[in-house]
This record gives structure tokens, C-alpha cells and sequence, in this order.
């Protein structure tokens, strides 16, 4: 069964690549849907199993918990996981499919790669402007213009900030929105009015 997170009437959001309890507290009282930890170790926002661990002690039952991988050697390190997968690698279908928890594909938008995973047995997939974190938009018309109709599953990040997301999500209607380096004073390092600006912009929708 698909999660709520993609099934609610509004879009929901995803805070990425949070590090600390303070901003997951910002991030869960602002009303996010999703957090984000980061298990990839050339990231700026990586944080140990160790680290995740305590700060999942603050979700509340509601807030998705998404563990985002690339390429990670041993899936078996999350059976115990309570939440979702966020594969941003070379991953394939079969690898995909042998994952201890539910999963999200998450790519660099392209029309091929989309149509080659939104029908895979997976939650959800995440398109992005770039491989991943680095806050580059995609070409908005082109998306609108070349999605199916149906927008269950469909995270859609990259470039995303208080500013622009509304018009994404008037364009796109995705299931939901994913933030990280649009709500960062630098990169890596998050900030709390920036967060809850950007979740109140796509809860007043």
C-alpha cells in the first residue's frame, strides 16, 4: 500500500539532509511530511547510522523517515529502518527489489529514466535537477509537457525554494516536494526560517 506521504489531497514535503535536533524539531513543528537523512558519505549533509538513530527518536508516528543511499554496499544495515528508502545511485531494478524497506528512486530528470522507473514496483520516484543536493531546477515545460497524467508517487526536487515552489507545484501537481540546498544559509548548513518558509508556502496551498 502506497504511504500517506504520497497520498494525501495536498502536496507534502520533504525537508533533506538534516544533521541536528534543532532542525528537525524547526522542520516537524513547521509541518514536514518527510525527513531526509543523508547516508552518503561524499555529502556535506552525511550523518552516521549512530547520529540518525537518535534523531528518529523525534519523529513523531506521522513523519516519514527517508534514508538516502547511493550505491551503499550493505541494504541489510536497514532491516530495522522505520521508514523509506532513497536510492540516488546506479542501483538497478533487482537491487531495488531485494531492499529491506520501501523505496523511492530518485534521478536526474530525463524523460527515458522516467518512463523506465515510474512503473517499477516502488513507492515513488524523485525527479531532480541534477544527481542530487546541488539545487539545480529542471526545464519546468518540458516536465509538464512530457509527464503522464497521473502524478501518484512523484517527488519532485532540485532548485526548490519559498519562492518558486508554488509555481512548480501549480504546474506539476506532484504527490509531493523535496528540499535541501533551498533552505540552507550555505551548503550543508540549514536554516530554521528558511525551513518553515518554505513548508508554509506548500501547506497554503
Amino acid at each position: 500500500m502506497t504511504h500517506s506521504f504520497f497520498n494525501s489531497d495536498n502536496t507534502s514535503v520533504k525537508i533533506c539532509g538534516l544533521t541536528d535536533e534543532m532542525h528537525v524539531d524547526v522542520a516537524v513543528g513547521a509541518g514536514a511530511d518527510a525527513i531526509g537523512f543523508m547516508f552518503v558519505e561524499e555529502s556535506p549533509r552525511y550523518i552516521s547510522r549512530e547520529l540518525a538513530d537518535r534523531l528518529l527518536l523525534q519523529l513523531p508516528d506521522y513523519v516519514l523517515p527517508v534514508a538516502v543511499v547511493k550505491d551503499y554496499p550493505t541494504l541489510s544495515d536497514f532491516e530495522d529502518w522505520p521508514g523509506m528508502l532513497q536510492f540516488c545511485g546506479s542501483e538497478s531494478v533487482d537491487e531495488i527489489q531485494s531492499a529491506p524497506c520501501p523505496v523511492i528512486k530518485a534521478f536526474k530528470w530525463d524523460m527515458s529514466t522516467y518512463n523506465q522507473w515510474r512503473n517499477a514496483p516502488i513507492e515513488g520516484v524523485l525527479i531532480d535537477g541534477s544527481d542530487g543536493g546541488m539545487g539545480r531546477p529542471f526545464n519546468l515545460n518540458e516536465v509538464v509537457q512530457s509527464l503522464a497524467p497521473s502524478r501518484d508517487g512523484l517527488i519532485v526536487a532540485g532548485g526548490l525554494n519559498s519562492s518558486n515552489v508554488s509555481n512548480v507545484i501549480s504546474n506539476i501537481r506532484p504527490a509531493a516536494v523535496d528540499v535541501s540546498s533551498g533552505v540552507e544559509i550555505q551548503r550543508g548548513e540549514k536554516c530554521p526560517e528558511k525551513i518553515c518558509d518554505f513548508i508554509n508556502v506548500v501547506k497554503s496551498m
